[in-house]
């Protein structure tokens, strides 16, 4: 994986590279007229020491002339009113502007300036036509910011751009669009989290579809039994058959709203309302003697709600007798860290390709008989198997039928 910050670290790193090599440049370019500035100077300010007690005129004019010769320049001893007292070289401006004070003045040319004890002033007029001062210098410090926000801008829009991508499906998402989703990019965190908010969204997409689902289903299943209601009635009260009829709807619609009420609230729970140490096979048992059923094995204990897991174990055993005519075998043991619970059946079992489908919600096998069932009953023992810590699967049965396997942790 590409690490965001080793981008950023190795973009600090071009940078700086970057910075050094167009220093580099700069140098290599200004070294030349830098030294001839400081030689200007340098030697300026000798030839005003050597001015201050000159013996003779001679003298000074000769110490003028070595200094035009040294710095290639045209030179100047000018008194305090401006008046020129020596000069070698061609003439040039010397305004009241290089007599206030000693240094560089560019307003009108170079010129160099260096006032003497008694207020003369000895000028010099460099003839090099390259030479840096402040504004040269700022000039070529920008030129390298330049360079360095050109080099650093395509990184920076680079990582930007792909968070903004993401922050508009984020927004496309956040509005009601269950399909959005952000195209994966590189390796860095950056993908990472794109990689998180698409699964993320669908697990959301799977869950809002579900409950979609469900609703449409639950309309469906509530519909019947109160059209069956609502025939009964307009049979009339006195009709023993119609109110037998009417008895049966009320209790199938009151299961059904039962099981509505505790699929929704296993969908909601994080974890068991109550977690009791529960001796597994003698709570299969107590379950499985409604149903006329032994249960085999060995005593194991879970941890766990008693009433949820007597649910999961009704809802088994139930399930057996509804579509094969009951359980021929319920057992109970332990598998390493875990408990098992198997419930097998001899009836027709399930078909290859419906056997990924039956723990879903409302989910009937094409042919099954009314009143077999809402097909809630599996998917809530696997809700409670979950909510558990366990899971539950089915696989075929040696011989015919079906066996359903929960495991959960054992205490």
């Amino acid at each position: 994986m590409r690490r965001l910050h080793r981008r950023l670290y190795l973009a600090i790193i071009g940078a700086l590279l970057a910075f050094l090599v167009c220093t580099a440049f700069v140098w290599h370019a200004a070294a030349e007229p830098l030294s001839a500035m400081w030689g200007v100077e340098t030697a300026t300010r000798m030839s005003a020491a050597m001015l201050e007690n000159p013996r003779d005129a001679a003298q000074e004019q000769e110490i003028v002339t070595t200094l035009a010769r040294q710095v290639h320049g045209d030179v100047g001893l000018f008194g305090a009113d401006g008046t020129a007292l020596r000069y070698d070289g061609r003439p040039f401006e010397f305004t009241a502007e290089h007599r206030g004070q000693s240094g560089w003045h560019f307003r009108q040319g170079a010129v160099f300036g260096e006032r003497l004890s008694d207020g003369r002033m000895l000028a010099v007029h460099p003839r090099l036509r390259y030479l840096l001062h402040g504004l040269h210098v700022l000039l070529i410090l920008t030129s390298v910011a330049a360079v360095l926000a050109l080099l650093t801008y395509p990184i920076a829009r680079g990582i930007t751009a792909r968070l903004a991508r993401l922050r508009e499906s984020v927004q496309k998402f956040g509005g009601g669009d269950l399909t959005a989703r952000v195209a994966i990019e590189g390796r860095d965190e950056v993908a990472a989290l794109a990689t998180s908010f698409n699964e993320s969204a669908s697990r959301v997409e799977q869950l809002v579809r579900a409950n979609q689902q469900l609703l449409a289903n639950c309309s469906h299943e509530l519909r019947t039994p109160l059209t069956r209601m609502r025939l009964a009635i307009e049979r009339g009260a006195e009709d023993g058959e119609a109110n037998a009829e009417l008895r049966r709807n009320i209790t199938e619609l009151d299961a059904l709203i039962g099981e509505l009420l505790l699929t929704s609230r296993l969908d909601a729970a994080k974890r068991p309302e109550r977690m009791e140490s529960i001796d597994l096979l003698a709570l299969a048992a107590e379950e499985a003697a409604y149903f006329d059923r032994e249960v085999s094995g060995s005593p194991v204990s879970v941890a766990g709600d008693p009433l949820l897991l007597r649910r999961l174990v009704r809802n088994l055993v139930e399930n057996a007798r509804v579509h094969a005519g009951g359980a021929s075998e319920i057992r109970v043991g332990s598998t390493g860290q875990g408990a098992e619970l198997v419930v097998e059946d001899t009836g027709p079992g399930i078909a290859a390709e419906d056997r990924d489908r039956i723990f879903e919600p409302f989910y009937r096998r094409p042919g099954a008989q009314p009143g077999s069932g809402t097909g809630l009953g599996l998917s809530i023992v696997r809700q409670i198997a979950r909510l558990h810590g366990g899971e539950v699967t089915h696989e075929p049965r040696d011989g015919g039928g079906s066996r359903f396997i929960v495991r959960l942790p054992r205490v």
